[in-house]
């Protein structure tokens, strides 16, 4: 679920921007029209511009748009940029779906059945004001109906659409029954719940997109954008029937998207970029507070949860004292940023003999960013609870960061166990292999519905070209993690190349000659229950 969220710069604009004529730049903001619709292949976006001129930068440098074709002659796409050698007032661009999803930041186009799904900042120029419209064909409709530039819009037939009570759902032709039933349920309870304990004040009409068109390599992703539009993207027919564990995570997964429409899209969320961990944190784990009240979840679930986020936390930050660029990506971000929202939480809720939680504490400084100038770290720290728990990690010695956590969760009725899990295990032989064999940093591993997949590239020797692996030293890195681990280390041990077998049918031998120490991994036995009150 890493998922990943990122409020890109140009999320908040509304549209625009070029070089104005074919000599001086233009001195104030130019008007301009947006128009897209959709085309064979994808969506075809017309703009049309107040001025000519020979250049026409794209506001959010960040978008890939490897998938764009001019198809305006005369007119070329480079470097985010339209250019011409004579002066030109409109052009268009047929936007096909992104053919891949890896990192945290918003696709250009994607696919939702036989809809699309367009992300608005995308399309916007720099030094120019415009609106983006989407125009509906027969039988097609768009949402949101407004502001379609702040955020994701839908484009695509009226078929696909359910319309509830303050809120819309589209569902992908492709999508099963009982990703659909899941996904629907949980959005609902997800924004009756938020909406009892955090307000019911949206400033849109939230809608949620879900398809199973996604291309991957991710098996899934979902963001949320300032529209009120949360895409949720699903790659691989193991969606249509999920198993138990599976679904429970899936509704944490809508729950975590859904809290962002109150703490990330309706007011300023200051430190969105330079400190991630703070609202992607309150969004985790409120999703699996909530989830376990609604019984989406059980409470020994969450603990499972909780002990995964406090182990990549410890391992993200180790024994080094705080560097903030190391919460402003990864999975460190959600990671360090859940084990911030759960002590914040346990010490809410001793303080105030249970009468309060960390719904309570984030109603206030939402409140309190919504009547001001939003919110930020600053606000959070500015509760004694939310400074204890982001002073325990981010303060003081690297050293002893660990044991003070350790002894802090213990006083607020925690107990923890040395106990790395399968995940941890794997992970752990992964990454070491990865970084004895890759050049230029260690790279990662995805899982998938085939198997585990090494995210190598390039750059690692044998290990090269993302393979899907099958055994390491004999075992399935799926299915039985830990032997491979102890494998692994022995291998390690005596300085012994590390025999792996590709489905694709390779076998190839990495090198190993540094010792693979066992991961230090707490399991969290047992603990104050996450469950909280509707009101």
């Amino acid at each position: 679920m890493n998922k990943t969220i990122l409020r890109a710069a140009a999320a908040m604009a509304t549209v625009a921007a070029m070089t104005c004529g074919a000599a001086a730049p233009a001195q104030a903001q130019q008007a301009a029209t947006v128009e897209a619709r959709s085309a064979p292949g994808g969506v075809a976006v017309t703009w049309r511009l107040a001025e000519p001129t020979t250049r026409a930068a794209f506001l959010n440098q960040n978008i890939v748009r490897t998938e764009w074709t001019m198809t305006t002659p005369g007119l070329t796409l480079t470097d985010g940029a339209v250019e011409g050698e004579a002066p030109f007032q409109s052009f268009e661009i047929l936007i096909t779906p992104d053919t891949t999803e890896r990192d945290r930041g918003y696709l250009a186009l994607s696919r939702i059945g036989s809809g699309s799904i367009l992300y608005g900042p995308a399309v916007a120029l720099r030094g120019m004001d415009a609106e983006l419209t989407a125009r509906p064909a027969a039988g097609e409709t768009t949402l949101p109906t407004t502001k379609a530039e702040r955020g994701s819009v839908y484009l695509g037939p009226q078929s696909q659409v359910e319309t509830y009570p303050g809120a819309k759902l589209v569902i992908g032709e492709t999508v099963s029954p009982t990703l659909a039933g899941i996904m629907r349920d949980g959005f609902f309870a997800a924004q009756a719940f938020f909406g009892a304990r955090l307000g019911r004040d949206l400033p849109y009409e939230p809608v949620l997109l879900v398809t199973t068109d996604s291309l991957g390599p991710v098996d899934f992703r979902g963001d949320v954008s300032d529209s009120g539009v949360i895409s949720t993207r699903f790659h691989g027919a193991a969606w249509d029937e999920p198993p138990a564990h599976v679904a429970a995570g899936l509704a944490t997964f809508v729950w975590h998207e859904t809290f962002h429409l109150w703490n990330g899209h309706r007011l300023e969320n200051r430190d969105g970029e330079a400190a991630p961990w703070l609202h992607e944190g309150a969004a985790e784990y409120g999703a699996w507070a909530a989830a376990v009240f609604t019984g989406a979840v059980t409470e020994t679930a969450a603990h499972e949860a909780l002990s995964q986020r406090l182990n990549g936390c410890r391992k993200a930050l180790g024994d080094r004292d705080y560097d903030p660029a190391r919460l402003r990506s990864g999975s460190a971000v959600y990671d360090c940023g859940t084990v911030v929202q759960w002590l914040a939480d346990l010490e809410t809720r001793q303080a105030s003999s249970g009468a309060r939680d960390v719904f309570d504490l984030w109603k206030d400084i939402l409140d309190q960013g919504m009547a001001g100038d939003g919110y930020g770290v600053a606000e959070f720290r500015a509760r004694p609870e939310g400074e204890r728990a982001v002073a325990l990690l981010m303060d003081g010695s690297g050293a002893t960061r660990w044991g003070g956590v350790a002894a802090r969760l213990a006083t607020l009725g925690v107990t923890l166990e040395e106990k790395p899990s399968p995940d941890e295990y794997r992970a752990a032989a992964l990454f070491h292999l990865n970084g004895e064999n890759c050049s230029g940093g260690s790279t990662g591993f995805y899982r998938t519905e085939k198997g585990v997949r090494l995210d190598t590239g390039d750059k690692c020797g044998v290990l090269s070209g993302d393979p899907l692996l099958a055994k390491v030293e004999g075992h399935d890195p799926m299915a039985d993690a830990t032997a491979m681990f102890f494998a692994v280390q022995a291998r390690c041990a005596s300085a012994s190349p590390v025999r792996y077998s590709t489905q694709e049918g390779r076998v190839v031998e990495a090198k190993c000659d540094r010792p693979l120490v066992a991961p230090r991994a707490w399991s969290v036995t047992a603990a104050p229950p996450l469950a909280t009150r509707a009101q």
